[in-house]
């Protein structure tokens, strides 16, 4: 079969897929790297204009020699085929419900390793429960979840935690997405995020069991407790509205959190997350729109036309198409976190301070084109460094949440030198 490639981008036809195909292009060879390539699909045609475009756009002729590789989800020897000819497979075909599950066996039979960008924390935690020894057993790395979904915010507590200088007790998470020029049409956010938050909540009642299996042994309470905001409240941050957010970052960070604890022991941060809103009308139309869109998830017809109407169903925010050139450049997001702890350590990460917090800190996580062009930096980014910096990584292998796995190694600095900028904003007292 002859040597590996260094990397195979899967669903490279994809929405997701097309953005990345041009960050493999550069950071691939970029700071004096030299990582092999290629793309794979089920449509050779699409594949090489796919390519031809990114010829023209870079002027690379090179890129017409880049290796293409049939693979089909529907038949599973393509996809043995593929996960056998690289290094590490980045994923971009979704739902990964349903498509998801097929590519990291087959990954973790290769011995290949695997990064893709799930939203859905049910099947991220069954990948966990059913991969996390094989994956072990073979040395590689299965990382879900590197996208906006939840690379800002998971590394973003990292990034919290080593500045933090004493010991973090909370973090709440504000997201905020938006456009310096609200007039342009187009969806802010891609249509994987959509597609995740429909099938997110289709299923989370299998949480529950999932969570009991995979996590046995309860993490300890600590004391004070992170109070939950339920009902909208002003934000510290912005003066916008802030709301829970639905999304996957908070058990994301949890189980970061509890690989931390149980590998390091280090003190679980407790964490919420919060979505940031300009008007209280919004919020208002938002409980209505979250009580029918919650309801609508948990039938098929309901799933279906939410998933084939985006547009509608989320009044602009989210489409199958894609937003115009402009809409992208144009869109961004933030993830401000609100830290707060003690400025003195304990000797273990179990023991109770008996004064309450007296140090606060606040982080930003920021980026341009959150669905395209952010999601797909951290992607590739992600995807690289488990290859260039081995040695920074969990010892053995296994299945990991970003966190977990990116702890110690460059990515953030990388990410800060490619527009996801990590910033510390400041660290204040509390008063007694």
């Amino acid at each position: 079969m002859g040597e590996r490639l260094d990397i195979i981008l899967f669903g490279v036809t994809g929405f997701t897929g097309k953005h990345a195909l041009g960050y493999v292009h550069k950071f691939t060879s970029d700071k004096g790297r030299h990582l092999t390539w290629g793309v794979a699909g089920r449509n050779e045609v699409k594949i090489r204009t796919i390519l031809t475009n990114l010829e023209k756009e870079t002027g690379d002729t090179s890129i017409s020699q880049v290796p293409i590789i049939l693979a089909d989800l529907s038949d599973l020897q393509s996809i043995q085929n593929m996960s056998q000819r690289a290094r590490l497979i980045i994923n971009c075909c979704g739902p990964y419900r349903f498509m998801g599950e097929s590519v990291v066996k087959a990954c973790v039979e290769a011995g290949t390793h695997h990064v893709d960008v799930s939203g859905e924390p049910s099947y991220m935690e069954k990948i966990q429960l059913d991969y996390n020894e094989k994956a072990k057993e073979k040395g590689i790395y299965i990382v879900s979840a590197c996208g906006l979904d939840s690379i800002p915010a998971d590394l973003g507590v990292i990034f919290l935690q080593k500045e933090f200088k004493g010991t973090l007790n909370s973090v709440e998470t504000y997201l905020k997405v938006d456009s310096e020029d609200n007039s342009l049409s187009g969806p802010t956010v891609n249509y994987g995020t959509w597609e995740s938050a429909v099938y997110g909540l289709a299923y989370e009642n299998e949480l529950r069991p999932l969570r009991a299996k995979l996590f046995p042994k309860r993490l300890p309470r600590l004391e004070p407790r992170l109070t939950t905001h339920k009902l909208p409240f002003k934000a510290p941050v912005y003066n916008d509205w802030a709301v829970v957010f639905p999304g996957s970052d908070r058990s994301v960070m949890l189980r970061t959190q509890r690989f931390l604890y149980e590998e390091k022991q280090q003190r679980p941060i407790q964490i919420q997350t919060y979505f940031l809103i300009e008007t209280f009308w919004k919020i208002i139309f938002l409980a209505i729109f979250g009580l029918i869109f919650s309801i609508m998830t948990k039938f098929q017809f309901g799933r279906n036309l939410l998933l084939k109407y985006p547009s509608l169903f989320s009044f602009g925010f989210f489409d199958i198409e894609e937003p115009s050139e402009e809409k992208i450049q144009k869109s961004w997001f933030s993830v401000t976190l609100l830290g707060k702890g003690w400025k003195e350590k304990l000797a273990g990460p179990e023991d109770q301070y008996k004064n309450p917090p007296n140090k606060g800190i606040i982080a930003e996580v920021k980026g341009k084109n959150p669905g395209y062009g952010a999601t797909c930096i951290c992607l590739v980014l992600a995807g690289i460094v488990i290859l260039t910096e081995p040695t920074k990584l969990p010892k053995a292998g296994g299945v990991f949440p970003p966190g977990a796995c990116f702890a110690d190694t460059t990515l953030i600095e990388q990410l800060n030198d490619n527009g996801v900028t990590f910033k510390l904003v400041k660290e204040f007292d509390i008063g007694e």
